[in-house]
């Protein structure tokens, strides 16, 4: 028989399965982030969480399934601003939505990463997160969201009819990749670097002219 929960994560959560699940999952995040997956036992989250220990395992069905799951859970509630480039065709100018793209995308992988690296270390829990963002069908390829904006802008006519919006996609998310991994090597200190020269770059690939920006 379970236990009944403690008063603040009743009234937290109002008693609803998912929403205790989700309530355990962002405390199991908030130690994996803030002490590394080494510290994150089931001890650590369930205090965390402010629940007794054995309660967890009403809800996953152990450590690795849970850490794998506030991985996930995690990764899919900081990619939406990435996933959404599509909606912005035919808004802005063509260098603005890349930029907004490459400053989100930075920020999301800034975050991921270190996530990521742990779980690398790890086979059963790299296993598990694989599993588990196949089946929530989580963006796993930031530059398909970019490949699928520039192909909406190509139908709008505002880039080249034979423009190669995959190979434009590959080298934006790339950028991203190199800022989020030289931010985790070098730590907080080393700063994110801007990347107009380069997305000014991809645009006149793209378009075969200077880019233009509203507001100039």
């Amino acid at each position: 028989m379970s236990r009944p929960l403690p008063a603040r994560v009743q009234s937290a959560t109002g008693g609803d399965t998912e929403a205790v699940r989700e309530h355990i999952l962002t405390a199991a995040y908030r130690v994996v982030a803030r002490d590394g997956l080494a510290a994150a036992s089931t001890r650590a989250i369930a205090e965390e969480a402010g629940l007794a220990g054995g309660t967890l395992y009403n809800y996953f069905g152990n450590r690795v399934g849970l850490v794998a799951a506030a991985i996930v859970h995690r990764a899919r509630t900081i990619t939406d601003p990435v996933a959404d480039l599509p909606a912005r065709a035919g808004i802005g100018t063509l260098a603005e939505n890349l930029e907004y793209f490459a400053d989100q995308a930075s920020t999301v992988l800034g975050e991921l990463v270190p996530l990521f690296a742990a779980a690398f270390s790890d086979t059963a829990l790299l296993a598990e997160v694989r599993r588990r963002m196949a089946e929530v069908g989580m963006l796993s390829d930031p530059a398909t969201a970019v490949e699928q904006y520039l192909v909406a802008e190509r139908r709008l006519g505002r880039i080249a009819a034979d423009a190669d919006c995959r190979a434009a996609a590959s080298i934006v998310v790339s950028m991203c990749h190199d800022d989020a991994f030289q931010s985790y090597l070098h730590g907080d200190g080393a700063g994110r670097r801007s990347r107009r020269r380069e997305i000014e770059l991809v645009v006149r690939s793209l378009t075969g002219s200077q880019p233009s920006r509203s507001g100039k």
